[in-house]
């Protein structure tokens, strides 16, 4: 018997139209509840879609309608946010990072715990199908080295210009490349490599601190070393690689892994591997939240939060490092 998970929604930018678009195509979730600070963005969100909802700008509107809540306002409001509907035994997919801060997020764990309910990073990248090649080639060939890059321009880059500090250069409530953007290489190395055992770091900052470029390099208690540069004020070209001996394997885009291929090391033949893709993404990652739930699986959890809590961890170690 598949159960119908109500959600209700906070935030009304792109990720949030993706995700209610997303849960259209599912049967097993259904937006009941969209909130916004200011109420007539909510239901403007509501009527785009044509879904049956209520728009509110309070919350206690959200813990009546919904079983679960997806959190996609700023950075900082992560932990405020979370703690609330945790402790009103609401489950919580909340957008990455957890938080700014490692504790907070552990002690958001232990909430979700104590409380019986799902908390998961809305980290997509390792829900997609074709992140299993990914594993399957660090279990099958015991990689030595990974290269990431991921350098975007921010679509906030005239307001940079111009000195107008929006959310996400926000030193509260977004810090920048540090965590907007850098926990997409640093998760996804925990992911594949494991625990991290030191990091070394720099970085070029905004006068409020909040990062613009990360350069970073991550040995993993594994033995496997990750060599990531992230940047919000430019755009790369450089494709990312797993180097091990004898193979290597090349992706593009670290977020949504396009265009993995296997490398013979001598032998001008490449080996394109291939996956089919639904068009939005996300719908990976609302199954594996939604099936959580109605299994009860905390193993699996536990599992993803351990992953989120250390790339967090790691994030922090990085930013002390950079302000150093």
């Amino acid at each position: 018997m598949i159960i119908m998970i109500r959600f209700g929604t906070i935030g009304t930018s792109k990720i949030v139209n993706d995700f209610i678009e997303a849960s259209l195509k599912s049967n097993q979730l259904k937006v009941t509840c969209c909130y916004s600070r200011d109420k007539t963005k909510a239901r403007n969100l509501i009527n785009k879609f044509s879904i049956y909802a209520v728009a509110t700008d309070k919350f206690d509107i959200l813990i009546d309608e919904a079983d679960a809540i997806y959190i996609a306002s700023p950075n900082g409001l992560h932990y405020e946010q979370a703690k609330y509907f945790l402790s009103q035994q609401k489950h919580v997919l909340l957008e990455k990072p957890l938080t700014l801060d490692f504790k907070q997020a552990e002690e958001l764990f232990e909430i979700a715990i104590k409380n019986g309910v799902v908390l998961m990073e809305a980290y997509k990248t390792i829900h997609l199908p074709q992140f299993k090649h990914l594993l399957d080639f660090t279990n099958s060939y015991q990689p030595f080295m990974i290269n990431l890059n991921l350098n975007k321009v921010t679509s906030r880059i005239k307001n940079l210009k111009n000195r107008i500090i929006d959310n996400i250069f926000d030193y509260e409530l977004g810090r920048g490349s540090t965590y907007d953007l850098l926990i997409y290489p640093v998760e996804l190395s925990v992911a594949l490599f494991g625990k991290v055992e030191s990091v070394k770091a720099f970085g070029q900052k905004l006068e409020n601190k909040s990062g613009l470029t990360d350069c970073v390099i991550i040995k993993h208690q594994s033995g496997v070393i990750s060599n990531i540069t992230c940047s919000k004020v430019t755009n790369g070209i450089i494709e990312n690689e797993i180097l091990s001996d004898g193979l290597t394997m090349t992706f593009k885009d670290l977020i949504n892994l396009k265009s993995i291929s296997i490398h013979k090391h001598n032998d001008p033949n490449i080996n394109e591997l291939n996956y089919e893709v639904l068009e939005n993404n996300l719908v990976y990652e609302m199954l594996v939240f939604t099936k959580m739930i109605e299994t009860n699986d905390y193993a699996l959890r536990d599992y993803l939060m351990n992953i989120s809590l250390e790339a967090l961890k790691t994030l922090n170690i990085i930013e002390k490092e950079q302000n150093q």
